[in-house]
């Protein structure tokens, strides 16, 4: 008769712990809603890493193209892109975006642009060390 008691409690707990479990993992995805804004303000076009700590982007903030550098210690704004330079960023991206939509990927096309400021600036980093 002991064990039957007992059993009831460790079913009834476990029940319990189950609902708070759900409760708690229904509450934090509700709540997530409201801390990830979904900005449109500022968005990363393309990341290029440079090595395992540091990276270079172009990033679109408020419509103004920036080519900006990232790193473990600090991101700074490299440079602002021109308006033609904006506009080829702008068509590989819409190019990307429709080989992306095709059923059978082909390979990518070469973007001399990003490879060129990668090199560049990868020599840069590599002579301040």
């Amino acid at each position: 008769m002991g064990l039957g008691i007992g059993l009831g409690y460790v079913i009834k707990s476990i029940l319990a712990l189950g609902v708070i479990i759900f409760a708690a993992n229904y509450s934090l995805k509700y709540l997530n809603t409201f801390m990830t804004k979904k900005g449109k303000a500022i968005r990363i076009i393309e990341r290029t890493a440079i090595n395992k700590s540091s990276s270079i982007c172009i990033v679109e903030i408020a419509g103004t193209y920036y080519v900006m550098s990232f790193t473990d210690t600090r991101n700074e704004i490299l440079r602002e892109l021109t308006e033609s330079e904006k506009e080829a960023v702008i068509k590989t991206q819409t190019e990307a975006e429709g080989e992306r939509n095709t059923p059978l990927f082909s390979e990518a096309k070469s973007e001399p642009f990003l490879k060129q400021l990668q090199s560049r600036y990868q020599s840069l980093y590599e002579k301040r060390k």
